[in-house]
């Protein structure tokens, strides 16, 4: 008996350390890949002519100061304003005194004596599409200048850039261009008595890539409005004592673009709704692994009455 006793305690035991040691759950957050920091541009698309851009630092192994280099089309693009991220307080930074002059350069050092080790938007930038931009995938490039760490020591980062992509929303009372219809366009202009000058973002054309109905409308060839870059424009009509004034629109395809927005948002809605679903749905970790062992030590509990019981029999 006495023998049966003490092997029992033993496996009891033995269960539960491994017990224990099964519900000590590492964290996910404190698993970390060994990489080397990385300063990373996001990619927007315009929505109303606006896009903001947020520049991540990754991995970070260590930062006192950071100073680099954004640059951009501005023929495209202006830099309207700037929010400042987490990494760095608003007393660290430096800014330029003017924002779209010149190529943006961001500067800035902690106040503190040890370094900074926190991930995430060192800054976001907030892009306005210029006046009758083409629409386009625009770079947004970043270009590391300097990164010290407490010490004076360099810090080598990676650089990722990233991109404005300019696109125009059109309603059902816009005029568009669509090129894979490749109709002409009739611009209505009708306060125009006697058509003088059709201009293109104020640029005269020629004559014969238009005409004037009976109307009074002119009415633009299809061959010429394929030549134009997807994008806005303005047409200035003129006459003799007055000129009228409206945009259009230049689409590649614009059935095959509302389709892909449309199935762009349905599939963010199913994302979100998934997340959602998930984070009902999904037991945490810790709860799981207890409820494992807790069966675990349920089966050998059973198994070890059955050999005390067989033990006991043959005693």
């Amino acid at each position: 008996m006495r023998q049966a006793g003490g092997f029992l305690k033993k496996i009891l035991w033995l269960f539960l350390v491994i017990f224990v040691l099964s519900c000590i759950v590492p964290e996910g957050n404190n698993v970390y890949a060994k990489s080397g920091t990385s300063l990373v541009a996001s990619g927007a698309t315009t929505e109303k002519d606006k896009a903001a851009i947020n520049i991540d630092l990754k991995d970070n192994s260590g930062i006192w100061a950071l100073k680099f280099k954004v640059s951009y089309d501005h023929t495209k693009l202006k830099l309207n304003s700037t929010q400042n991220g987490k990494v760095f307080s608003s007393g660290d930074i430096t800014l330029p005194e003017s924002l779209d002059k010149d190529d943006f350069v961001f500067l800035a050092s902690s106040n503190s004596l040890k370094d900074i080790e926190k991930n995430g938007t060192v800054i976001t930038l907030h892009f306005k599409a210029k006046s009758y931009a083409t629409e386009g995938k625009y770079p947004i490039k970043l270009t590391l200048i300097q990164a010290i760490d407490v010490d004076g020591k360099n810090v080598d980062i990676d650089t990722e850039d990233g991109s404005v992509t300019v696109s125009y929303e059109t309603g059902d009372n816009d005029l568009i261009f669509d090129k894979a219809a490749s109709q002409e366009l009739k611009i209505p202009s009708k306060s125009v008595k006697k058509v003088k000058k059709v201009k293109v973002n104020d640029e005269e054309i020629d004559n014969k890539n238009y005409t004037v109905d009976s109307d009074g409308n002119v009415v633009i060839s299809a061959e010429y409005l394929n030549t134009l870059d997807n994008g806005k424009y303005k047409i200035t009509i003129e006459g003799n004592k007055n000129k009228t004034k409206t945009d259009i629109f230049v689409k590649k395809d614009l059935q095959k673009e509302l389709d892909a927005k449309t199935a762009e948002k349905e599939k963010s809605r199913e994302i979100i709704d998934g997340t959602k679903k998930t984070n009902q749905s999904k037991p945490t970790k810790g709860g799981t692994v207890i409820a494992v062992v807790v069966i675990v030590l349920v089966v050998v509990a059973g198994i070890c009455y059955v050999l005390m019981k067989r033990r006991r029999t043959k005693e």
